[in-house]
């Protein structure tokens, strides 16, 4: 129990550190795959909203060397996430749908798996109860976020989500908006691009972590910089 709350300790200093992808990967190289699952579920629920992010940068890297150590024992960890996700767990699932999203990003057959049901969590159907859509708007947001990374490596696999993802351009929450631009920037997606322009206009700032990096941009920025990736610039 008290290497475990060492453990802990040191991803979290680390994740708080500028330098914190170096000091991390320090950690990898001494602390078997396993030990650091617990440690980063532990930062998804970090105070400083930078630590949270880092740990789910970091949950791709981690899972992905677990899976290649030991495939059964990352997809027990891809069923945890999954669980967490739903309501009958009792759980909040913070940030938990974003780590989905890299580890899906990281990792091909984990995508293959289990990048079909990342996307259902956008997915509200026309008619009837959706059957995991996730309503409340911070999980949404975390729901689309991870959609989003998943299409920045894997597009193929979201690709049966564009017409999701363009619904969310005419949402009224601006953050949803934003992440659905990324997200259809690295879809290519073609048939987005009237509504893209439009929203090169719209000088709304949000708060929105890629590259590695919490930024704040408008969402006219990231309509013009999806724009761009489409048409190949």
């Amino acid at each position: 129990m008290a290497v475990g709350r060492q453990i802990k300790k040191a991803v979290m200093t680390a994740f708080a550190d500028e330098d914190w992808e170096q000091k991390f990967s320090e950690l990898m190289k001494i602390h078997p795959m396993q030990t650091l699952i617990a440690p980063l579920f532990s930062s998804l629920c970090a105070p400083s909203i930078i630590v949270r992010w880092h740990g789910i940068s970091s949950f791709g890297q981690v899972m992905n060397r677990l899976f290649q150590e030991d495939a059964s024992k990352a997809r027990i960890v891809m069923r945890r996430i999954m669980w967490m996700l739903n309501e009958e767990s009792g759980g909040c699932g913070w940030g938990v749908p974003e780590a989905m999203g890299e580890i899906t990003a990281s990792n091909k057959v984990l995508a293959d798996e289990y990048g079909r049901f990342l996307i259902s969590y956008i997915h509200e159907e026309e008619e009837g109860k959706p059957e995991n859509y996730l309503e409340f708007p911070l999980l949404l947001r975390g729901a689309i976020w991870g959609v989003a990374r998943l299409a920045q490596d894997r597009p193929d696999i979201v690709e049966p989500a564009t017409d999701d993802l363009i619904k969310f351009l005419d949402s009224s929450d601006q953050v949803l908006i934003g992440i659905g631009c990324w997200a259809l920037g690295g879809l290519r997606a073609v048939q987005a691009v009237p509504l893209l322009k439009v929203l090169t206009t719209n000088d709304s700032t949000i708060d929105i972590y890629k590259d590695r990096l919490l930024q704040s941009v408008t969402v006219g920025q990231l309509a013009q910089e999806a724009l761009g990736k489409i048409s190949g610039e």
